[in-house]
């Protein structure tokens, strides 16, 4: 441990970590410099806004086996307001870690030693690529306040410009261009589990909820994130103040129709199992052939820190960030594929309560809507002052679903499809392909197990004519038993060359007198046109006869020729025949509320994309 004197107090400062730079004086918030003259003044800094952390200077832990302490930490200023905080760690193997914490979520960066294909600042356009990393946040950052020992040698108000880059699987990397060759930190996006934080050391510390009043009309405004609210506008007159560290700076009055919000500013809801506090409230619109509105719900938690709920057309979702690096260049998400549905820029027109940045009356922003019911993806692109590329999460949720999160009664249900509504259909297509299985299986089991078998066969020849002049046949077969339950087939056929011949026929059971009439029309003509040969016809037909009883049957056959001599006309009964019909009769009756479902599914989905330019089904 090293010990000096702050060259500004003249307190006693410690550098307990060798390679630490510099330590910020306990007494007088000096930043001491360590360098090979000794100790020098870099400037002051303002106190440490608390932003109830669950971190702490001193705080050890333990990640992917190594051991660290936190030994300081310095806040930054963002372009669009807000602060985050840079954490910083000395590791057991002699590395630094730089541990960002901003809006609940945590990145540990370390520094990499080749910085040569990092192009200039100026170079860098949002969502290029740099590595295998994309660029998604382009800004400049001022150092605020700092704390403890760090591995650098800040001034006070420095201001420098970096890149924030997003990599698969929650990967990260920053680029701080405040020297001529600048600095590469890469590492991934990380938990205080996986920092090795549990217990009370993990706890974020509970901010009180502070409670001021509207410079413009003195109506109470609560700050319900006090230590990250940058902006906040009266609900009661619209006047807009900038929030510093909890204190109010009037700088505006909304001109904007008021709009009443559902869920009121400072009403407190559960979602899974996490409680949120709605902070703030914003309409939006976008403008196509006419503006279209919609509401957004600022919710805060103190772990887990911003969500939204969106609120159109009586429509809602649970929408969350997620690493712009892990959305693949085909919108793809944790293996899902997500559809274009809407592009277009969205304008702030109402906002009341507070903001974690400036949000203004007026402000743009790019939006790319990605569907895959009940989930979406949304992609923002900001392009004043900071430029960034953020990506989030949409989960479809029902009214019901709110009013039970917040305690509250909706007035209206839903009209039209949400983009992100399921469909509330059952799945008659996973039904209907069971049963289509049930039936194709039943009959190859029949069709296999039950084999035909041939009960009577007999050939019935041209008698005397009748008065047009055409043979004819009339006679009764030898009696033949049938075993019962089973399909019969009656064959007739007759080896002839453009004619016909026409049975009719009687199927008698000798014991009950039933009767079972059929008829077997034959006919067969062919020839040659044109050096062309044609047919039609066949020389043989057959007839179904479902199940009859078991039984002693005879057959009377009447057979009409149309010519004389023509060939014999041979019988044949069949028993345990396969009747296809019926399971085509099977298959068309489960098939109709698969149909049914099919077209209520496509209608459904129709009006989904109705006011879509990215519609699958044309218009």
């Amino acid at each position: 441990m090293s010990v000096a004197n702050c060259p500004s107090c003249g307190g006693q400062v410690e550098f307990a970590v060798g390679s630490s730079a510099a330590v910020v004086c306990n007494y007088c918030r000096t930043i001491v410099a360590r360098t090979d003259r000794g100790v020098e003044d870099y400037g002051k800094v303002a106190a440490i806004i608390d932003t109830g952390s669950p971190l702490r200077s001193g705080l050890t832990g333990k990640y992917r086996g190594t051991g660290y302490r936190l030994t300081g930490r310095t806040q930054l200023r963002h372009q669009a307001g807000g602060l985050w905080d840079e954490w910083y760690a000395a590791f057991d193997d002699a590395r630094w870690g730089w541990l960002a914490e901003a809006q609940g979520r945590y990145f540990l960066t370390f520094r990499t030693e080749d910085a040569s294909d990092v192009p200039p600042y100026e170079r860098l356009e949002l969502g290029s690529s740099v590595d295998d990393f994309q660029v998604t946040e382009l800004g400049v950052a001022e150092l605020a306040s700092a704390e403890g020992e760090l591995p650098w040698r800040p001034h006070a108000g420095d201001k420098y410009e970096y890149a924030d880059l997003s990599g698969p699987e929650g990967r990260f990397a920053t680029i701080d261009f405040s020297e001529e060759k600048p600095f590469v930190f890469k590492g991934t996006e990380t938990t205080l589990e996986q920092l090795g934080i549990k217990g009370e050391a993990g706890k974020a510390r509970r901010i009180a909820v502070e409670k001021l009043s509207c410079s413009n009309c003195g109506a109470p405004l609560e700050l319900n994130a006090p230590d990250q609210a940058e902006r906040i506008y009266c609900p009661s007159c619209g006047a807009g103040h900038d929030v510093t560290e909890g204190k109010l700076k009037f700088f505006t009055t909304l001109k904007a129709k008021k709009v009443k919000p559902v869920l009121p500013v400072g009403s407190k809801g559960t979602i899974g199992d996490t409680e949120y506090v709605v902070a703030g409230f914003l309409q939006r619109s976008v403008t196509f052939d006419q503006k279209y509105f919609w509401m957004e719900y600022l919710l805060f938690n103190r772990q887990k820190g911003f969500r939204w709920l969106v609120h159109s057309d009586e429509h809602w979702s649970f929408v969350q960030p997620i690493p712009p690096g892990d959305v693949a260049g085909s919108v793809e998400w944790q293996g899902k594929k997500f559809k274009m549905f809407q592009k277009a820029d969205a304008t702030v027109e109402y906002v009341i309560g507070e903001f974690f940045w400036k949000v203004a009356i007026g402000e743009k922003v790019a939006t790319e809507d990605y569907i895959r019911p009940p989930e979406g993806l949304s992609k923002e692109v900001t392009t004043g002052g900071a430029r960034e590329i953020s990506w989030s999460h949409q989960r479809y949720m029902t009214p019901e679903d709110v009013e039970k999160a917040f305690n509250v009664k909706t007035s209206t249900r839903p009209w039209g499809v949400g983009p992100l509504q399921p469909y509330p259909g059952s799945n008659v297509i996973g039904m209907w392909m069971m049963f289509l299985g049930l039936i194709l299986a039943t009959a190859m089991l029949i069709g296999v197990t039950r084999a035909k078998r041939v009960v009577f066969k007999d050939v019935v020849r041209q008698g005397p004519v009748d008065s047009s002049g055409r043979p004819t046949g009339t006679s009764f077969t030898e009696p033949f038993l049938l075993s019962g339950n089973q399909n019969v087939e009656v064959r007739a056929g007759a080896n002839m060359q453009n004619s016909w011949v026409y049975v009719t026929g009687d199927l008698l059971n000798e014991e009950t007198g039933a009767l079972e009439s059929f008829e077997l029309p034959i006919e067969y003509y062919s020839g040659v046109d044109g050096g062309e040969s044609w047919s039609e016809g066949s020389r043989s037909r057959k007839v179904l006869i479902s199940a009859p009883p078991k039984g002693r049957y005879v057959m009377r056959l009447d057979t009409q020729w149309e010519k004389p001599d023509t060939a014999p006309v041979s019988i044949e009964v069949r028993e345990g025949v396969f009747r296809i019909s019926h399971f085509i009769m099977a298959i068309v009756a489960v098939s109709i509320p698969a149909i049914l479902s099919v077209f209520k599914k496509w209608s459904f989905e129709t009006n989904r994309w109705k006011d879509s330019d990215y519609s699958p089904h044309g218009g």
